[in-house]
């Protein structure tokens, strides 16, 4: 009976000792992830140290009145208000960022520091504007679109064609210009009013062909989207698009200094 008393209480103890040893381990390696980084403990803070970061501010013009998609570009200048943007890493590490301008045709976005991308699509324009982010700095993004307009003073629609597998719209058109227009493969708008104001419809177009203009006046073959049907338009212009950008860096509270797009 005392033998086996006795080797139940030196269970008893090994156990306890077992316990004791393994709460001295868990205190010793806690205590050593404090001195020693290196270690798989991570701080669980629930404030972290929040990063630097730089301001992008993107500001948007166009000479084109968008409130009326059958106006002509014009020599003023307008704010493209209500316009979405994305924002991606010049890598594409990151899904990209959406920003929308306000009313001003403005819009801002607290990013981290590196290089970035800006994109916008608007008329037939595909807009790419790479820049840089610094901490505690401003980039500040100027977008100016312009349109152009030619009036069509005659053209012939050759029909639907098939093309590539899709179904085209080909026509050819005659402007009164003394310097090229557009080139092969650009992209054009044509703007068709009826004989009523308000009356009327849009489509983008791709340049077929081209001819050099002779006496103030030049011929186009188009692949429009949409049928064009010219007997019924009391006008039809055909506008380009081009655009340009400045970019400038300034820490915040100071003077900007240019850069290059």
């Amino acid at each position: 009976m005392r033998g086996a008393g006795s080797s139940r209480l030196t269970s008893s103890l090994a156990i306890l000792g077992l316990i004791g040893t393994s709460i001295l381990l868990v205190l010793f390696l806690n205590a050593s992830s404090i001195a020693n980084p290196t270690l798989p403990f991570h701080d669980k803070s629930p404030n972290p140290v929040p990063q630097p970061t730089g301001t992008l501010v993107v500001q948007v013009h166009t000479n084109q009145n968008e409130t009326d998609g059958l106006s002509n570009p014009t020599n003023r200048s307008f704010p493209l208000g209500e316009k979405g943007l994305t924002v991606t890493t010049a890598d594409n590490a990151r899904g990209p960022q959406v920003m929308i301008t306000d009313t001003q045709g403005g819009a801002l976005q607290e990013l981290a520091p590196g290089r970035y991308v800006v994109r916008l699509s608007d008329q037939t324009l595909s807009i790419k504007v790479p820049v840089q982010i610094f901490a505690g700095n401003e980039t500040k993004v100027k977008l100016t679109i312009t349109g152009t307009a030619y009036p069509v003073v005659y053209s012939e629609e050759s029909g639907v064609v098939l093309a590539a597998g899709k179904v085209r719209s080909d026509m050819f058109v005659q402007l009164r210009s003394s310097a090229s227009v557009a080139s092969v493969d650009d992209l054009v708008l044509l703007r068709v009013r009826g004989g009523a104001p308000g009356v009327g419809y849009t489509a983008n177009a791709t340049v077929l062909a081209q001819q050099p203009p002779t006496q103030g006046t030049e011929w186009l073959e188009l692949g429009t989207s949409t049928t064009i049907n010219p007997v019924n338009a009391t006008s039809i212009f055909l506008t380009t698009w081009t655009y340009s950008s400045a970019v400038t860096i300034q820490p915040i509270g100071f003077a900007g200094v240019s850069a290059d797009a």
